[in-house]
């Protein structure tokens, strides 16, 4: 038996010898842990060393030769992502700014070309309106958010009032990314995350940059695929 502690709660706990170099959840909180290699009883240099196992070594060089955290210790944050603004509404945003901009110029217009007074108001109406669509866009982008730590990956919704789901790597049944031709053009989509225990999708966000990039990032934390 190998006798680890957890990285949470540091509650003791043993697994079989044939788990060493995968992971296991504590008993007590359920949080997944890295099992180091088992003891070699014959290893150089004494037979009390921990030899780290195969398994465990791929996964340590997966994550941190593309320069992110280890996939082992306590839980730290990976990535944390939001919904992109202008590159996932390009003609949109270029509309609102447009409109916020013929505002002004329009208001000097008609104040050089002495116009009634009343018309000079008519044209807060189109800075108003792209205003408005830029701060909805703007408060839409920090209502969602995917964080991805070393051990799961965790799609947070609301402004005020917080909801969250989560899948832990390990379980991950298929990351899948949506495009449609304009979003591979500005590098942008949706995520969708399933895990084996459910049938339908946990995980889903759209307007994602770089979908491609976290999907390769989430696939560094998984079991060897």
């Amino acid at each position: 038996m190998i006798t680890i502690t957890c990285d949470r709660c540091d509650d003791p706990f043993d697994v079989a010898d044939a788990e060493a170099g995968n992971k296991a959840a504590c008993p007590e909180c359920g949080d997944i842990n890295r099992v180091p290699g088992a003891r070699a009883e014959n290893a150089p240099g004494g037979g009390s060393g921990s030899v780290a196992g195969e398994g465990d070594v791929k996964k340590k060089d997966r994550a941190e030769a593309e320069g992110y955290p280890p996939d082992s210790g306590p839980e730290q944050r990976v990535l944390l992502v939001r919904r992109c603004w202008a590159r996932s509404r390009p003609l949109k945003f270029a509309g609102a700014s447009l409109l916020m901009l013929a505002g002004p110029a329009g208001l000097i217009w008609a104040l050089v070309s002495a116009h009634e007074p009343w018309t000079r108001w008519l044209w807060l109406v189109p800075f108003l309106l792209g205003a408005a669509a830029l701060a909805w866009w703007g408060v839409e982008r920090l209502t969602a958010a995917i964080e991805i730590t070393i051990k799961r990956t965790v799609q947070k919704t609301g402004l005020f009032s917080r909801s969250s789901s989560e899948v832990v790597h390990d379980n991950i049944r298929n990351v899948q990314v949506d495009q449609n031709v304009w979003q591979r053009v500005w590098k942008v989509g949706r995520l969708g995350i399933s895990s084996s225990g459910q049938d339908g999708v946990e995980i889903q966000i759209n307007h994602l940059p770089n979908p491609d990039r976290i999907r390769k990032v989430i696939d560094l934390y998984r079991d060897e695929l």
